[in-house]
């Protein structure tokens, strides 16, 4: 029987999630953006921030006074070859990890959703300008874990049926979008109608990850630690299996096909 991952389990997620966002920052992503610094390469494209030292609850993650404290270290390493800016970054904020996993460990990936999260292991955003009035963006997280989202072929299609009603009612929405690496996954896409392929973003190359689950989620199991394969690739090779695509289709149109599952 699965078991909720261990307050040292989770500091070893955060460990894992740190030393993968330095290493990949300094050996790959200022190759892949010339004219980024180090400092905007961790923050806007790597998990560090937000995922591991758990920044979100800041006035601004971003303006963190220790997110600045980190990043302007990077940006004092950056001469050092990636394993070795690994290391020291590393060693420069171990106790501090430490520190914010111990905090967020209640909380922490695969074991705890939080209070806010809408519908199951789904939660929506309001309508907003970036896109018609009847579009909702919505999110994935895992709302079972230390389960998988997919162990139960009702669930998310329970929780999909109760984010359209909810979002129906509430915004007089019609539509749902989302980004995530997810949507280059056949299981996930078997979720949806023919028009969410039809309407999915093209694969690109060189494809560059976004600072969100929405792209490292995949290294990440159901018990919230960082899966050790998936991390070697990434290390190795400087590619995602599957990348970051954006989709939507019409609430009628999913319904009609969960109708069918």
């Amino acid at each position: 029987m699965l078991e909720v991952k261990t307050l040292e389990e989770h500091k070893i997620y955060t460990e894992r999630l740190a030393r993968i966002s330095f290493f990949y920052a300094r050996k790959y992503l200022l190759d892949l953006l010339p004219g980024a610094s180090i400092s905007e390469c961790i923050k806007n494209h790597t998990p560090l921030l937000y995922h591991a030292l758990f920044h979100s609850e800041s006035i601004n993650k971003w303006d963190d006074p220790e997110s600045v404290r980190i990043l302007n270290k990077a940006e004092e390493l950056v001469a050092l070859p990636p394993e070795e800016f690994e290391e020291e970054m590393w060693n420069y904020i171990e106790d501090y990890s430490h520190q914010q996993a111990e905090k967020n460990y209640p909380k922490g990936v695969g074991v705890a959703t939080p209070a806010s999260w809408h519908c199951g292991s789904l939660t929506y955003d309001p309508p907003n300008s970036k896109h018609p009035s009847t579009w909702v963006a919505f999110h994935i997280a895992n709302g079972v874990g230390p389960h998988s989202i997919f162990e139960s072929p009702d669930y998310l299609p329970k929780c999909l049926e109760l984010l359209m009603a909810e979002c129906r009612v509430r915004f007089g929405a019609d539509t749902l979008h989302t980004s995530t690496w997810l949507n280059d996954r056949p299981r996930w896409q078997a979720l949806f109608p023919k028009s969410w392929m039809e309407n999915m973003s093209p694969i690109v190359e060189p494809f560059i990850p976004v600072w969100s689950v929405a792209t490292w989620g995949q290294i990440i199991d159901s018990r919230g630690c960082v899966v050790p394969e998936r991390e070697q690739e990434i290390r190795a090779t400087g590619k995602f299996r599957y990348q970051t695509r954006s989709s939507h289709c019409t609430f009628a149109e999913l319904e009609a096909h969960l109708a069918t599952l």
